[in-house]
């Protein structure tokens, strides 16, 4: 019944679906009830049933499957937290960590260290990630590496955010490098460290990440103004507005034209900030026709 139920639910006959996945949860089945909980716990979460799916989650986690119940129980959180229920949300996620399974641990120490975070329970939010990084997981242990580095930036505990997004970056995690290298590169140059921003912002265009490319080619073009390296400027701006990105593009262009109104470029500027202008941005057309005007 338990495999009837997911097929019923892969093709959308949800109510079926929940009928057939009570009836295996009434089985009692060692393996096949708990997981059949578990699944009628996303379903009904997706339906909207949210007093249903606890209800299910909980099932799942009483029945202290090695599998499913540490699921169930980081499920749990993630519901209770949309919910913002957040002491229970919290409990969920420290069974699920307490578990030790291989992937619902570490990845319910990341969700529970981003909760902390935005409580302002830094001192929790740093034992929730290390729990993470500590298990070594190759996803989970880079995000939470991320997340940590990233809260004490935002705290202001620049030696340790370092060491954070430095750990993230040297895990070579596709998902993680990029954002990591973006944020290093991003707090090396309010340290004053432009070679370390430079190398950091190179690193996170090397990834060729879609956001994070141009998101970095823009600020190392910034950096490189600032240190008077016109040439690089150009090509790091250029870079981004290559891209096409929503954002990062018209903001670039914004700024190459800028770049280039100071160099006495005023062709080479208008044509920038015409770039601008055309990608519609609601904040850097308007801005850049001004500019534009004022050239003119």
């Amino acid at each position: 019944t338990y495999y009837l139920a997911l097929l019923l639910a892969t093709k959308g006959d949800t109510e079926d679906a929940r009928i057939t996945f009570q009836q295996a949860i009434d089985s009692g089945h060692r393996d096949h009830a708990p997981a059949a909980a578990y699944g009628l716990g996303r379903l009904l979460a997706g339906r909207g049933d949210i007093a249903g799916a606890r209800i299910a989650f909980q099932q799942a986690i009483d029945s202290g499957h090695r599998d499913h119940a540490p699921a169930a129980a980081y499920e749990l959180g993630r519901l209770l937290a949309w919910q913002g229920d957040s002491a229970g949300a919290q409990n969920a996620y420290r069974h699920a960590i307490n578990s030790r399974h291989a992937d619902h641990a570490p990845e319910a120490a990341v969700k529970l260290g981003n909760l902390l975070a935005r409580q302002g329970d830094i001192a929790g939010a740093r034992i929730a990630f290390q729990q993470a990084i500590n298990s070594g997981h190759r996803d989970h242990g880079p995000m939470a590496a991320l997340g940590l580095g990233a809260m004490l930036h935002e705290e202001g505990d620049v030696e340790a955010a370092l060491a954070a997004y430095q750990q993230a970056i040297s895990s070579g995690n596709d998902e993680v490098v990029p954002t990591a290298a973006w944020n290093l590169g991003l707090l090396l140059g309010q340290q004053g460290d432009a070679t370390g921003a430079r190398a950091a912002y190179q690193v996170a265009i090397d990834s060729g990440h879609g956001d994070h490319v141009p998101m970095a080619a823009n600020n190392l073009g910034l950096l490189l103004a600032d240190q008077g390296d016109a040439a690089g400027a150009r090509a790091s701006y250029q870079l981004a507005i290559d891209s096409g990105h929503r954002d990062y593009a018209p903001t670039a262009a914004y700024n190459l034209g800028v770049l280039l109104a100071d160099q006495g470029d005023a062709a080479g500027a208008q044509a920038a900030y015409q770039v601008a202008i055309d990608s519609g941005h609601r904040d850097y057309a308007p801005m850049t026709a001004n500019n534009l005007g004022l050239l003119q």
